[in-house]
C-alpha cells in the first residue's frame, strides 16, 4: 500500500469516528481517542478534548468516568454493573490530554478514577473483577486499566499503582494464558472455578498483547519486563500461526468456522511494528510482513463514509453481531501510524 493511499483512509476514517461519538459510551470511545490523538491533527484532538470535558462533567459519585452506567447488551443476554474497570479504559487519553494541557481538573478527574478502579472488588490473589456480579477476571482489562495505572504512577510518583499495575498483569496471564497454545482466553471464575467464556477470541488476545507491548514501553527496566517480553513474544508468534492467506484473523482463531474480524486483525497490525521499534530481537522482524497483510486486507474494506465494517460488537467472544465499534476505529488509526514507515512512497 502507498502511503498516499493510507493517509486518505486516515482521513475518511477519522472523519467518521469524530461524528459518530455515543454520549455515554465510557469505554469504546477510548481507543478512538488514543487513535485520534496519535496523528496529532488539531481539529480532532479538540473533539478529543470535548468528549472528555464531558467524561470528566459526568463522572460519577464512585469515580467513573462518562456515567459509569451498567452495561447491557440485550443480543448476547448480559447485563452487569461495572466495577471501576470500565471508565478506566478513559484514563490513558484523558492523562495524555492532562500532560499536553497541564488543566487540574483532568488529574483529579483521574485521581477519582484511579481510586474506582483499585477499590473494586478482587480475586483472592488479587485480581481486579471488571464486574460486581461475580469473583471474575476478564482479559480485556489488562489493556484498558494496567497502562493507566502506570502512567498514573509516573505522572505523580506513586509507585504503588506501578506496582499495582504490574500485579494485574501477572494475575490475569496467571489465569487466561493457555501453556500450550500461548493464546488468551476471554474470562475465568474463581467460583465456581470455570471459563465462562472459554474460546481463544482474537481480540481477546489482541487485548493482551497490546497490554504487554504498553507495559514494556513504560517500563523497560521493571524486574517484571521479562514477563512482559515473554508474554508479547508468546502471543504474537502463536497468533501468526492462526492469520490466514488472505490477512485477517477469525473472531476465534483456531475455529474454521468462525467468520474474519477486524478489531483483532487491526490490533495484530499495531502489535507487530510497536514490538519492533521497542525491541528488534522480540519477536522475527520477518512479521512486518504478516501486519502490512492484516492491515492492507482490512484498509480494503473501509466504507467510502470511514466506516470500518466486520468488527464484533461488545461483549466480544463467539456468536455476536459484527457492525463496527469505535476500538476498530481507533486501532485502525493506532495500526496506519504505527505502519506508515514501513508503506511505499
Amino acid at each position: 500500500m502507498k502511503v498516499q493511499v493510507m493517509e486518505q483512509l486516515v482521513k475518511q476514517v477519522t472523519a467518521f469516528t469524530l461524528a459518530n461519538s455515543a454520549e455515554r459510551d465510557s469505554w469504546e470511545k477510548a481507543i478512538a481517542m488514543s487513535g485520534l490523538l496519535a496523528w496529532g491533527d488539531g481539529d480532532a484532538l479538540a473533539v478529543v478534548q470535548r468528549w472528555l470535558d464531558r467524561a470528566v462533567a459526568t463522572q460519577n459519585s464512585s469515580g467513573n468516568l462518562c456515567y459509569g452506567d451498567a452495561f447491557k447488551a440485550a443480543q448476547a443476554g448480559i447485563d452487569y454493573t461495572p466495577t471501576g474497570s470500565l471508565s478506566s479504559a478513559l484514563g490513558m487519553p484523558l492523562l495524555q490530554v492532562y500532560e499536553n494541557s497541564r488543566k487540574q481538573e483532568y488529574l483529579d478527574a483521574a485521581e477519582r478514577q484511579i481510586q474506582a478502579l483499585v477499590n473494586s472488588p478482587r480475586t483472592s490473589d488479587g485480581g481486579i473483577c471488571p464486574r460486581y456480579e461475580a469473583r471474575e477476571l476478564w482479559v480485556d482489562f489488562t489493556y484498558l486499566t494496567c497502562p493507566f495505572l502506570v502512567r498514573f504512577g509516573q505522572i505523580t510518583g506513586e509507585d504503588k499503582y506501578i506496582e499495582e499495575a504490574v500485579l494485574q498483569f501477572e494475575v490475569h496471564v496467571a489465569h487466561l494464558l493457555d501453556e500450550k497454545a500461548d493464546l488468551a482466553r476471554h474470562m475465568w471464575c474463581e467460583v465456581p472455578n470455570c471459563y465462562p467464556q472459554s474460546t481463544f477470541w482474537s481480540r481477546g488476545c489482541g487485548w493482551l498483547l497490546l497490554a504487554g507491548i504498553h507495559l514494556l514501553e513504560l517500563l523497560p527496566s521493571h524486574p517484571k519486563a521479562g514477563l512482559f517480553k515473554d508474554v508479547v513474544r508468546r502471543l504474537l508468534t502463536a497468533m501468526s500461526k492462526h492469520q490466514d492467506r488472505n490477512g485477517y484473523l477469525r473472531n476465534t482463531l483456531d475455529d474454521p468456522r468462525s467468520n474474519f474480524e477486524a478489531s483483532g486483525t487491526l490490533m495484530f497490525a499495531f502489535a507487530i511494528p510497536r514490538a519492533l521499534e521497542l525491541d528488534m530481537d522480540l519477536v522475527d522482524k520477518a512479521l512486518i510482513e504478516n501486519a502490512l497483510r492484516a492491515f492492507g486486507v482490512v484498509a480494503g474494506s473501509v466504507e467510502p463514509s470511514g466506516k470500518i465494517p466486520g468488527v464484533t460488537v461488545p461483549p466480544g467472544g463467539p456468536n455476536v453481531v459484527y457492525d463496527w465499534a469505535m476500538y476498530g476505529q481507533g486501532f485502525f488509526l493506532l495500526a496506519a501510524k504505527a505502519l506508515k514507515p514501513y508503506l511505499t512512497e
